[in-house]
């Protein structure tokens, strides 16, 4: 941020050209700062941080393109909208200044609206890349600094302790269980209980301490000239503060809790900004394995794992091994399970179908929401496996020509909790698994089978409800005709905020206005496979 809110810095040797453009600029209610020469001008530019520079071309001793330079070639001031006035009006002069890195080149004398309105134009352009700047560097869901912004304050702050002296500290926090609030309440109020990390976190620490987003549901705070004592004192408040005040809002008896690892860069062993962070991660490593919810200091920890007998380096390089096979795991489980999914057309034609379109339209309305990649995959897992559970279903009930009885609809209803009861002792489908157990509960909290409501319901639930329930009305059924696009859309959008989250069926009429051709395509092709497995089926004439 800039340090005082400055306009405009008027640069120009001329003392009543300089009161002129003062008085003017004071009259657009401008802030102003002034300067007689370019080395004074520089100065200025340098303490205030103004929005625009207004700088005289031909002066003694630095000339306009020089001043240009200089605040072109300093990363701290560079942004600012240089426009350079001079009674020259020659193109080769012109070009060489806008060469040089002026933004714009105002001929003497200028027209004073003309003046008012350039300037206006370089205010404008300022704000908007400040905007964009702070935009860059801030974390849109809390608001607090993201992980880059973190990156370059701690690098700031360390190259400041090397220089002049002075310790700086680092606290580590990660919200402990924190993926079992997102799975079993949804991502929406995750983000609720993250913001309010985030407004805690903010209201204890001081006004020179930096809080930062590390990441997922990780936090830093940087506390320059703080002690590892001090900083000690402040993680143990921000942990019993957290503890109370904390809550899930959609089951006020559950507190999170945080873990948190401290270090400072007083300790003997940290001699650059990694070594400062890796010793507050492995003191936070060691606080979560030690039990969580309690705070732990770097230069107390020790470099050893307890009862492991393993380096932490290597540790490290264990658990990326044991995550990419986990993955390489996961994967194998998706092929296989698939695989089955697909064998089940050979008993319900539609079965593998649905979950293809399904996996289709979730994913492309996952995309849409502007979803995370992971969360995108989790979801789209869960549409392809959602329907395995028909696996448990009779034959008479799969293959029903006639409009199914209330007792025979009970039991498809059941689908997704027999698909759960598979999936469950494969821990590697945990995520998805929570997704479909949740798919038939309704926005109202009529459904089934814990009556859930609202943010309450796992947001990939949601969203895999109005995409599993457009494709069954568009899929022809034996007992029944498939619908159009504007007719099922129709249907769904008469649910919302009853069975379906408004926002998503929202999020489905405008995805289909956007890609309705597409759609359509699938939809075709779908009717089209599903009359010629029909047809295959029947007997022959002969």
């Amino acid at each position: 941020m800039r340090p005082d809110l400055i306009d405009i810095c008027v640069i120009e040797d001329d003392p009543a050209q300089r009161a002129l453009l003062l008085r003017r600029m004071l009259k657009c209610e401008y802030t102003v700062v002034e300067a007689g020469d370019g080395e004074a001008g520089l100065l200025q530019i340098r303490s205030h941080q103004p929005r625009v520079v207004l700088c005289d071309l031909l002066m003694p001793g630095m000339t306009g393109i020089e001043v240009c330079q200089r605040v072109r070639a300093d990363p701290t001031i560079s942004g600012a909208y240089i426009i350079l006035l001079s009674a020259c009006d020659e193109r080769q002069a012109k070009h060489e200044a806008l060469r040089t890195g002026a933004d714009d080149y105002l001929v003497k004398p200028y027209d004073v609206d003309e003046l008012e309105a350039r300037v206006r134009n370089g205010v404008r352009i300022s704000k908007l890349q400040e905007r964009l700047r702070r935009a860059a560097l801030t974390d849109g869901l809390t608001g607090l600094s993201n992980h880059a912004e973190f990156r370059e304050l701690i690098r700031r702050e360390f190259a400041r302790t090397q220089r002049y002296g002075g310790v700086v500290a680092l606290l580590m926090l990660d919200l402990d269980h924190f993926k079992a609030v997102n799975d079993t309440f949804g991502h929406e109020t995750g983000n609720v209980v993250l913001q309010d990390v985030a407004r805690l976190l903010r209201g204890l620490v001081r006004d020179t301490d930096i809080v930062a987003r590390y990441g997922g549901e990780e936090f830093t705070v940087i506390c320059p000239e703080t002690s590892v004592d001090d900083a000690a004192q402040l993680a143990e408040r921000i942990r019993d503060t957290l503890g109370r005040e904390l809550r899930v809002p959609s089951c006020s008896d559950l507190a999170v809790t945080v873990s948190i690892g401290v270090a400072a860069t007083s300790e003997a062993t940290v001699h650059s900004v990694s070594d400062l962070i890796n010793r507050a991660d492995h003191a936070l490593y060691l606080g979560k394995r030690s039990g969580r919810n309690q705070v732990v200091r770097s230069d107390t920890a020790g470099d050893v794992v307890m009862d492991a007998g393993l380096e932490v380096g290597q540790l490290d390089r264990l658990q990326k091994q044991v995550v990419a096979l986990s993955m390489q795991a996961k994967e194998l489980c998706l092929q296989s399970i698939w695989a089955l999914v697909q064998a089940l057309e050979a008993r319900d034609q539609h079965t593998a179908w649905h979950s293809r379109n399904t996996t289709f339209y979730v994913n492309t309305l996952a995309q849409a929401a502007g979803w995370s990649q992971s969360l995108r995959a989790t979801v789209a897992n869960a549409a392809m496996l959602h329907d395995l559970g028909k696996i448990g279903v009779p034959d008479r009930i799969l293959q029903s020509r006639a409009p199914l009885s209330e007792a025979d609809s009970a039991v498809l209803r059941q689908v997704p909790l027999l698909t759960c009861k598979i999936l469950g002792p494969l821990r590697v489908f945990e995520t998805e698994t929570v997704i479909i157990r949740h798919l038939r509960e309704r926005f109202d909290g009529a459904g089934y089978p814990f009556g859930l409501s609202g943010n309450a319901i796992p947001i990939g639930s949601r969203l895999l409800a109005v995409a599993e329930t457009f494709d069954a009305l568009t899929s022809a059924r034996a007992h029944r005709p498939s619908r159009s696009i504007d007719g099922a859309l129709e249907v769904i959008q008469a649910e919302a905020g009853q069975q379906f989250d408004p926002r998503f069926t929202d999020l489905l009429a405008s995805v289909i206005a956007e890609q309705r051709d597409r759609w359509a395509t699938r939809i075709r092709q779908t009717l089209a496979g599903l009359s010629r497995i029909a047809d295959a089926s029947q007997p022959s004439a002969d």
